[in-house]
């Protein structure tokens, strides 16, 4: 089965589920009663008209209860396949590897997910693991990456009810995005990103599992989806209102497989090997280039060594890491400052060229190298939130190519074009609905034939662009209705 644009369910349910749980804080008598009901096949009742078609169900844990849970199962995988549902089982802890791959193919399992598995088994086998332990040159049908955040604005933890802020005072922003983007650059599978909704005593209304849903696909992930226990007891009961908004961002985004091939069209790029130090550096000046809606292309220093010209199309390009690029990558990023490129970099490029400083106070020197702009740092970096707001500084708000008007920071953008070209496509998601709400406007510096705009719970409808008064380029003015977390701009780049 190929797992591309497969929809999966976490399902905890049965002996293992109990046996894993008994002993946190916070299980009680209803907890119980909801993993053994979710064990029934007539649970799966609700998913019947979704576009969920997978189950990942508890299978191994190397519990004295996977036995049991093996066996209680069979029913339930029974009801799944003739609801046309995968069956994926997931194993974790100290489960045996090769036992419980055999299990699960005795039961007749669509696949069966594997903590830290390497190597190649016969059987389908999704490798999953923490951020810090990926299989990046997996073969598997699918990757799981856990240590997932919950998407959204970060509470206060000083009580209140306020959010915590970053250095610019604005509400911290907890978000997936950066990080599957950068992921997705290197995985040649599918990729699955697990976490877990908050627990008790938050309430978790469907909106925010809908942004879950939003941050993970705008990104070019799938999230497994994750219920809290009050949801899955009122799926037990019969009670399905927040489980229809769950289901129809899920079917939005399984109906646009193709999204997830379009390629950034962000003109900074970020070149690392995202290892050690260098992935906790150079990651987090991905994440908060999101937060500054600043467009980005990931570039793995693997891979740009082994292409001819990385970085075409860029007009600025960080690279943070502690070691020096290898000379025949320090000799392509040179060609690329001299043809007209920024390059901003730690003091161990070494300085050259001729000073050249800018008009505000910077932690780099600035030289001109041919055409282009060298910036070194003064002295170490180690602060990505100064290195992200000082690259959009000198990269220069006149070569932006996405303007969102009364958007918040706390939002994120991504502008992609399909392999072909022919299409572009502009993904804005935020996570304040009070602040959504007065989103008008979204300014695009390129004149596009058509464009379409597309949003969860409404039919595609055509959206005219109107000159700018104030920059080059277009102004679409949203209709009211569209005024939600997530919305979608496709544009037509070439008439067919």
């Amino acid at each position: 089965m190929q797992f591309d644009n497969i929809v999966p369910l976490r399902w905890p349910s049965g002996p293992l589920e109990i046996a894993r749980r008994e002993k946190s804080a916070g299980f009680d008598a209803q907890a119980r009663q909801t993993l053994e009901r979710w064990h029934d096949p007539a649970a799966l009742e609700f998913l019947k008209g979704t576009a969920i078609d997978c189950i990942v169900i508890s299978w191994a844990a190397g519990l004295a209860a996977d036995a049991e849970q093996q066996r209680t199962a069979a029913p339930l995988i029974e009801a799944a396949k003739r609801l046309n549902l995968a069956v994926v089982g997931w194993g974790e802890g100290t489960a045996d590897h090769n036992t419980a791959i055999a299990a699960a193919q005795a039961a007749g399992l669509t696949a069966v997910a594997i903590h830290g598995l390497r190597g190649k088994p016969e059987y389908p086998v999704i490798a999953w693991s923490e951020r810090t332990d990926v299989p990046w040159d997996s073969t598997a049908p699918a990757v799981a990456i856990g240590d997932g955040v919950w998407p959204g604005v970060a509470p206060s933890s000083g009580g209140g009810g306020s959010s915590s802020a970053g250095p610019t005072g604005v509400p911290w922003l907890d978000s997936n995005g950066w990080y599957i983007q950068m992921a997705r650059v290197r995985l040649q599978a599918p990729l699955w990103v697990v976490f877990d909704p908050p627990t008790p005593p938050a309430v978790v209304p469907a909106q925010s599992y809908v942004k879950a849903i939003c941050d993970t696909e705008t990104a070019g992930g799938r999230w497994l989806i994750t219920l809290d226990d009050k949801l899955r007891a009122d799926l037990a009961a019969g009670t399905t209102a927040g489980w229809k908004d769950i289901a129809a961002a899920a079917g939005f985004f399984k109906a646009h497989p193709d999204w997830k091939a379009y390629r950034s069209l962000g003109l900074v790029g970020i070149l690392s090997d995202f290892e050690g130090a260098d992935f906790d550096l150079s990651g987090e000046i991905l994440n908060l280039m999101a937060r500054r809606d600043l467009l980005f292309r990931v570039i793995w220093k693997s891979q740009a060594q082994g292409t001819e010209q990385p970085f075409s199309g860029l007009k600025a390009l960080v690279y943070a890491d502690a070691k020096p690029p290898e000379p025949a990558l320090r000799r392509k990023i040179t060609a690329f400052v001299e043809q007209g490129g920024l390059f901003v970099t730690g003091q161990e490029w070494g300085k050259a060229g001729v000073p050249k400083p800018p008009n505000f106070e910077t932690q780099f020197d600035v030289f001109a190298v041919g055409k282009g702009r060298l910036a070194i740092a003064k002295a170490a970096l180690d602060d990505p939130y100064q290195l992200a707001a000082e690259t959009q500084l000198l990269l220069s708000h006149r070569n932006d190519l996405v303007k969102i008007y009364n958007s918040p920071s706390a939002g994120c953008t991504r502008y992609t074009a399909s392999p072909d070209g022919k299409t572009a496509l502009l993904q804005c998601l935020s996570y304040a609905d009070s602040r959504w709400a007065g989103l008008r406007t979204i300014w695009v510096r390129e004149r596009y034939p058509s464009t379409r705009l597309w949003t969860i719970d409404t039919p595609p409808a055509a959206l005219e662009a109107h000159p700018s008064e104030e920059y080059a380029g277009v102004e679409y003015r949203l209709p009211e209705k569209a005024t939600q977390a997530y919305l979608a701009l496709e544009f037509e780049r070439q008439r067919t």
